[in-house]
């Protein structure tokens, strides 16, 4: 006979994630809205609505809570740019049009995250610390291009979206769709 984990073994794990989950989430919403000079345990239990301890036993340093938010937008961005290219493959629709729809994306509606994230990574590079994307880099590589390519693509891309997604003049689809058939050539 199998024995289960108690059910207040089971609960206090579920409870747990989900406060972990609500702490990244609301972390994640500080650094877009504030900035992340902004990021204390008490911002994030403030917008959470839970405990300043349970933020700090979670997350006893800010630089972890950093890491943990960074790489849950890490893990997201490449889950929808994964998603495009692969409903592109099986649509044969153009990987050009998937990585426009994705970019455009980013640096319009979602540029506010976007630039949180990207000033994540310049404060934990002061620190020290980096969080990288090897996913994009196996994305683009899965288009056709080899290792060195990918990662010219990636970085072309990435220094575009924070051009536009900082700029006073908003880009339309067009202008990304130009800069992402340049960027790509004979990769799509």
């Amino acid at each position: 006979m199998l024995l289960d984990a108690p059910p207040s073994a089971d609960g206090r794990r579920q409870r747990g994630e989900a406060s972990r989950r609500a702490i990244l989430a609301a972390a994640s919403q500080v650094i877009i809205d504030d900035g992340v000079d902004a990021l204390t345990h008490r911002s994030v239990a403030e917008a959470t609505g839970v405990p300043l301890a349970r933020v700090s036993y979670h997350y006893p340093r800010i630089e972890e809570l950093m890491v943990a938010a960074a790489t849950g937008y890490l893990l997201e961005f490449d889950d929808r740019l994964r998603t495009l290219a692969e409903r592109a493959r099986v649509e044969r629709g153009s990987m050009v049009d998937a990585c426009t729809d994705f970019l455009l994306e980013l640096v319009t509606v979602r540029s506010r995250e976007f630039l949180g994230m990207v000033e994540v990574r310049v404060a934990l590079h002061r620190l020290g610390r980096t969080v990288d994307d090897p996913g994009v880099v196996d994305i683009i590589r899965s288009l056709g291009a080899d290792d060195r390519r990918a990662r010219t693509i990636v970085a072309a891309l990435f220094g575009f979206a924070v051009l536009a997604a900082t700029s006073a003049e908003p880009v339309n689809r067009s202008e990304v769709r130009t800069y992402v058939r340049s960027i790509l050539g004979g990769v799509t």
